[in-house]
């Protein structure tokens, strides 16, 4: 299978490489983080010597653990060369981080790795490499890839695809017309993630409860709510469970990298509040799996979940925006720089339109404020400096 260079990812790779820390590559499963390595391997093969562990690969069923690590790269290590060591799944090897550890720290060594989820989670991470290590976080492909990878033309059937399936790189080897192959595809990566990197992880003893949580948040995609209201919101439901209960279960979903949870900012105080978040899905084909194909119904919902990855994607810290009982849908922050963005699927009816303008109008500082929506006239709007986009030139 021919091998895609998502080239973002390997710039910022490269761009980090040399400052004598682990590179750790995280995200949601199949997103494509070993292809990303191989990508990486081709590059760095034109600038020095690579050392490359695929631990699924049975040739490398030896290396076992730590001692046998060290020894591998220590007889492999080029004298004359730069030495790049990427591993894959480096969780396969017992007490890696005792070896990777010290490799890091030599002068002549450049250390990536990729791990299940089950065993890379950010706590995971921060304890195994003692902070000395860069996270670069891969997303499912955005828009443009999506249509990279595809061979399609921007136009509205291409969104629409995107929409619905989400970007999960490996269902570009499904026909797009097989839609029971690729439900079942989104379905067994869900499998995975919740019996794999939750339930067994946790051991988990309500999984049904944690199931019907799942599907909760991803119906309830971009609402405020918080474990008391959840746990209140179940036990409605039929389910008994504590807000702490539901908490646990929250962080666990957020930890798999499947779920974002998004927090509440004050833009006058310029605070952010700790109660009443929001959640996002990481792909939203996995999202609208869990929703039983409610997508029509939910179509706001996905559009707001498919920005906020964007804004992701380019680096923002990403938050839900409240002014004086005001909800402004997202505000990204960079650095110095800030945005703010509404989303909505139509501005069409004046009632529609004085909630996405009127609630920017109330913002007195002079950062960008954006509308994203569907509707391709919008654009042609001019109200008080506010930047309207279609979503398809927003992706882009």
């Amino acid at each position: 299978m021919k091998v895609i260079h998502r080239k973002q990812y390997i710039d910022k790779i490269t761009n980090v490489l040399g400052k004598g820390e682990a590179i750790v590559l995280t995200g949601h499963r199949r997103a494509g983080k070993s292809c990303i390595l191989e990508s990486l391997a081709e590059v760095l093969n034109t600038k020095g010597h690579v050392i490359y562990l695929d631990m699924e690969n049975p040739d490398h069923a030896e290396i076992n653990d730590y001692q046998k690590l060290h020894e591998f790269v220590k007889t492999h290590t080029s004298d004359s060369k730069h030495n790049y060591l990427l591993i894959d799944e480096v969780q396969e090897i017992a007490q890696f981080e005792k070896a990777l550890r010290y490799i890091v720290k030599q002068p002549d060594m450049d250390v990536v790795v990729t791990g299940s989820n089950a065993t890379m989670l950010s706590s995971d991470i921060a304890s195994a490499f003692a902070g000395r290590y860069i996270r670069i976080h891969i997303y499912s492909l955005d828009y443009s890839e999506f249509i990279q990878f595809y061979h399609l033309d921007d136009n509205d059937a291409t969104m629409t695809s995107y929409l619905r399936w989400g970007g999960l790189p490996f269902l570009r080897n499904i026909p797009m017309e097989d839609i029971r192959t690729k439900t079942d595809y989104l379905g067994s990566i869900y499998d995975t993630i919740f019996v794999k990197d939750i339930v067994t992880k946790r051991q988990v003893r309500n999984v049904a409860f944690l199931d019907n949580l799942t599907r909760f948040v991803a119906d309830n995609t971009g609402k405020v709510f918080s474990p008391t209201s959840i746990a209140k919101t179940m036990k409605g439901k039929g389910s008994h469970v504590s807000s702490s209960t539901v908490n646990d279960y929250m962080t666990a979903l957020c930890e798999t990298y499947m779920i974002d949870r998004v927090n509440r900012y004050d833009i006058k105080g310029k605070r952010i509040f700790e109660q009443q978040d929001k959640y996002y899905f990481e792909d939203v084909g996995l999202r609208n799996y869990l929703c039983n194909d409610k997508r029509n119904i939910d179509i706001e919902k996905v559009l707001e979940n498919v920005v906020y990855l964007q804004l992701k994607r380019l680096g923002y810290s990403v938050y839900v925006g409240q002014l004086d009982g005001k909800e402004i849908d997202f505000v990204a922050k960079q650095g110095n720089e800030t945005a703010y963005f509404q989303v909505s699927l139509t501005i069409a009816s004046p009632e529609t339109y004085e909630r996405e303008f009127g609630n920017l109008k109330r913002i007195k500082d002079n950062y960008p404020k954006y509308v994203i929506t569907l509707d391709p006239l919008a654009e042609m709007i001019n109200d008080s400096g506010i930047i309207v986009k279609t979503l398809r030139s927003f992706l882009k």
